[in-house]
């Protein structure tokens, strides 16, 4: 009976949330898929669509998006993968500080990647510049930038430790069971890896490698900076550049179909992928392997080189922003000298940093963050409450639709929202700004969502019941008991939802207007006009925002604030 009475008052719950949903992400998308079924006089036309669909301008850019993404996790996948040997099956120095190093690039916006991959990488960077100092040359001995090369480099390095992570997990939890028995039968190591090693570890390899995949192929600010102009387009490129450089809303929803068309194949070729090798107990029984220490001088020398590179290869592009923000030319072919020139331009305008007011960036990036976390903590609480009372037969369908606008590039959100601006030209209610943070809620509630359920759930099915037993209400059980025991996740996702806001490019360019200016967009025109001094302060702003909003969450989680 209780049962019953809570699914009554459940599903309206999750009935409004799903009512949410509608105008602020299935019907922005499904604009965006009709609009590729119209004629610029405004008729519906299906022979319109196969037109464009099937030009070979299409498909050339579609091509190239599959191209550089298949490199792109080929990249990764062979830089992981040694990391991963190493992480799963030996002990060494060094190996905590790579683990959470590794999980430096999840949390940073790909702006900033962007950013640092031109000023240590570029002609002009930091490696040229020491490789010409080095070896006494005349010219960069280094000319990556604007090539299919940078792009897959940059790439590699956004995503190798997904690989790096996902696949160590897993073959840490392997039994040697099998390897030990091929030695005693005399195979040598490199056929006992191809022939036993290797076959174990394909799910999660697939699993990992799909996953980076998708993220290759819908990346946005990476493309649009590192590829120099046309030649390198993306189809998420190609949606910005048609709706908003070019006018034509229904070419950009041709591209934005073809995208989402391929991103579910991908999606669904993941989860299946992802619960079989979650599921497959092939090779998981038995005594998990303890990690052991080299015996051999050249196992320790190798491990430190990887390590060395692997550190230098995710640090130095950080750490060049930042160290490029302290830095300023007497001319513009003139030496570098040290200085705090960009920062006092940052807050104190009008600004030298030739585009934009960067301290009305700051404040818009800052407060387009808090109105998001304001709105999107509320609703995943709503959503997670909600979905933790219904059976799993019917909680699976709900977070399948509260988990779809993760399938969709914000770029396609964004084309959504810049649409419907479109049609309700010169209504008062609808700004860009407000657009921005719609768009933004609706980026982070999955994150959000799928952070608090488990805690959610946890809380209903342990706790709830013993309440419920006492005599207690529903109401007053959720705030004595379940709220308290939500706490911690909820302030994990506000933290998520503050960094991914912070950072959000893709759908704010869509979206902004002369008058809407956020801390990414400004870095980007900032790198177009060359600044790129000013930009790397920008940038190091933004990183120390994200990293205070960690730090605080630390803090209150400990109890510090809290």
């Amino acid at each position: 009976m209780r049962t019953l009475q809570q699914h009554r008052r459940t599903l309206p719950l999750l009935g409004i949330g799903l009512i949410l949903l509608i105008p602020l992400f299935y019907l922005p998308v499904g604009g965006v898929l009709l609009q590729a079924f119209r004629t610029p006089e405004g008729r519906w036309s299906a022979a319109e669509f196969l037109t464009r669909v099937t030009s070979p301008y299409t498909w050339r850019i579609a091509w190239f998006t599959v191209r550089q993404a298949f490199f792109s996790t080929l990249g990764s996948v062979i830089i992981g993968l040694p990391g991963a040997f190493l992480m799963a099956r030996f002990q060494f120095r060094g190996k905590r500080l790579l683990r959470s190093i590794s999980t430096v690039p999840f949390v940073l916006p790909p702006i900033i990647v962007v950013l640092g991959f031109v000023i240590f990488y570029g002609n002009q960077g930091l490696l040229n510049r020491a490789l010409m100092g080095v070896f006494s040359l005349e010219r960069p001995p280094l000319r990556i930038m604007y090539t299919f090369f940078a792009i897959v480099l940059a790439h590699s390095f956004y995503n190798f430790p997904i690989v790096l992570r996902s696949v160590g997990s897993y073959w840490e939890g392997l039994s040697d069971h099998h390897e030990q028995a091929a030695y005693s039968l005399g195979a040598r190591r490199l056929r006992v890896f191809f022939t036993v090693t290797l076959p174990r570890l394909l799910p999660a390899i697939i699993s990992s490698s799909s996953l980076v995949f998708l993220f290759c192929f819908t990346s946005f600010a990476i493309i649009l900076v590192l590829g120099g102009g046309p030649q390198f387009t993306t189809l998420e490129v190609e949606i910005y550049r048609q709706a908003r450089t070019s006018f034509d809303p229904a070419s950009a929803s041709v591209f934005a179909l073809l995208s989402l068309v391929f991103t579910l194949i991908i999606m669904l070729l993941y989860n299946r992928l992802q619960s079989f090798s979650g599921g497959s107990e092939y090779g998981r029984t038995g005594r998990r392997t303890d990690p052991r220490t080299f015996s051999t001088a050249a196992g320790r020398l190798l491990t430190g080189v990887y390590v060395f590179l692997a550190l230098v290869f995710l640090i130095s592009p950080l750490a060049s922003v930042v160290l490029r923000s302290f830095q300023a030319q007497t001319h513009r072919a003139g030496d570098v000298i040290w200085t705090l020139r960009w920062y006092r331009e940052l807050f104190a305008p009008p600004s030298g940093v030739v585009i934009g007011n960067p301290t009305g960036a700051i404040f818009q990036s800052i407060s387009i963050a808090l109105m998001t976390v304001a709105a999107v903590t509320p609703l995943s609480l709503l959503f997670s409450y909600g979905t933790a009372r219904l059976s799993d037969r019917r909680s699976g369908l709900f977070e399948v639709a509260m988990l779809l606008p993760m399938m969709i590039s914000s770029i396609i959100l964004g084309l959504g929202y810049y649409l419907i601006s479109r049609w309700l030209r010169g209504t008062a209610v609808i700004s860009p700004h407000l657009l921005i943070v719609l768009a933004h809620v609706v980026i982070t509630l999955p994150f959000v969502y799928r952070v608090t359920l488990p805690s959610a759930r946890r809380a209903y099915r342990t706790y709830a019941p013993a309440a419920y037993a006492l005599g207690a209400s529903p109401i007053r059980t959720f705030i004595d008991v379940e709220l308290p025991l939500l706490k911690g996740s909820l302030l994990t996702g506000m933290v998520f939802a503050f960094a991914l806001s912070m950072g959000e490019f893709n759908a704010a360019l869509v979206l902004s207007d002369a008058e809407i200016q956020t801390i990414p967009i400004l870095m980007y025109r900032l790198i177009g006009a060359y600044n790129f001094f000013g930009a790397c302060a920008l940038g190091t702003v933004l990183m120390v925002c994200s990293a205070a909003a960690f730090y605080l969450f630390d803090q209150a989680d400990s109890g510090g604030f809290l």
